[in-house]
């Protein structure tokens, strides 16, 4: 098992949560009713943002690993 992780290792990772963020944005918008998608749709930008922040303190460039994105607009 690998110590660390390179780059391209997070940005694919990062890349893989995006994409359901996404799918789980437009599910929520497409069904304001129902709680429970809501409720993932904002736990995947919860996490996104959170990554968001470790990164830019840690001097990641965000486009390097898929976060130069308005996460509020697309995500919520």
């Amino acid at each position: 098992m690998a110590d660390k992780i390179s780059i391209e290792g997070i940005a694919y990772i990062v890349e893989r949560i995006v994409e359901r963020a996404r799918e789980a944005a437009v599910e929520s918008r497409g069904d304001r009713k129902d709680s429970f998608k809501d409720g993932r749709a904002l736990a995947y930008y919860e996490v996104l943002d959170i990554l968001r922040t470790e990164f830019d303190v840690r001097e990641v460039s965000l486009d390097r690993i898929g976060l130069d994105f308005d996460l509020e607009r697309e995500l919520l």
